[in-house]
C-alpha cells in the first residue's frame, strides 16, 4: 500500500497528528491531541495525502 492512500488521524481543532487514544468504554473511544490539548471523541481520518489540505483549511477558518 502506498503511504499517499494510508489513513491517519488529525485533531479537529489544529489538523496536528499527534493524537493519542487515551480512554474507551461505551461511548466509544476518547482521544487527546497533544499539540492543542483537545479531548474528545470526534476525530478526523484523512488519507495521508490530504494532511496538508486539512490543516491549511482548519487553520483558515480559525480567525
Amino acid at each position: 500500500m502506498r503511504d499517499d492512500f494510508k489513513i491517519v488521524k488529525i485533531c479537529p481543532q489544529c489538523g496536528s497528528m499527534k493524537v493519542n487514544w487515551i480512554n474507551g468504554g461505551i461511548g466509544g473511544p476518547v482521544y487527546k491531541c497533544d499539540d492543542c490539548n483537545y479531548v474528545g471523541t470526534f476525530i478526523l481520518e484523512v488519507y495521508f495525502k490530504d494532511v496538508p489540505k486539512f490543516q491549511k483549511e482548519l487553520n483558515k477558518n480559525k480567525y
